[in-house]
């Protein structure tokens, strides 16, 4: 097993490449060695982000598309090397999922693993929970400000049942 003093490493290195992909903001290196539920003893997981561009991704099919996840799977061992000297022959398995597998398993837009990427254009913005013309309705989720993800999730679902606390003139209580 590979333990790691840091469950996450951050490397912000510029002039990268994985795969097709120049990471513009590097990759991060999360090792669960300190969770046992997420490997066999005596094993670990080790999970590798970066992002990398929908434009990349969208039209790639067939062997491209195997070729370059083989490639990305050549290039973070690399990098996996750097971080953790040796690794390479402990390595069991490697799954490479990409803004196409995202879309594949959810049908999320452009391959985006959270709602949408925050920006300086949309970071202050979100979207209403009430749309026009249908009486009841509330929308809850991660696709209603940037960012995403399951925080933001659960918090669009507290504002709406705090919505419809209000409208029933229901006293809303958070501590349950």
């Amino acid at each position: 097993m590979v333990k790691s003093e840091a469950p996450i490493i951050i490397n912000l290195s510029k002039g990268l490449k994985i795969g097709r992909t120049k990471p513009e903001y590097g990759y991060s290196v999360m090792n669960y060695s300190y969770d046992s539920t997420m490997a066999p003893e005596g094993k670990t997981s080790v999970v590798m982000r970066y992002e990398s561009p929908w434009k990349l991704w969208e039209n790639l099919e067939g062997d491209e598309y195997k070729k370059e996840k083989l490639q990305i799977e050549q290039d973070a061992t690399g990098l996996l090397e750097l971080e953790y000297p040796g690794i390479t022959p402990y390595i069991e398995v490697i799954d490479v999922a990409t803004p196409k597998t995202d879309v594949h398993y959810t049908g999320v837009k452009d391959g985006s693993y959270e709602g949408f990427l925050p920006s300086k254009e949309n970071m202050m913005k979100t979207l209403n929970m009430q749309l026009p013309g249908l009486k009841n309705f509330l929308m809850a989720g991660q696709w209603l400000f940037p960012g995403g993800g399951l925080p933001p999730s659960a918090q669009t679902g507290k504002w709406s049942v705090q919505l419809i606390c209000k409208k029933e003139k229901q006293k809303f209580i958070s501590d349950l």
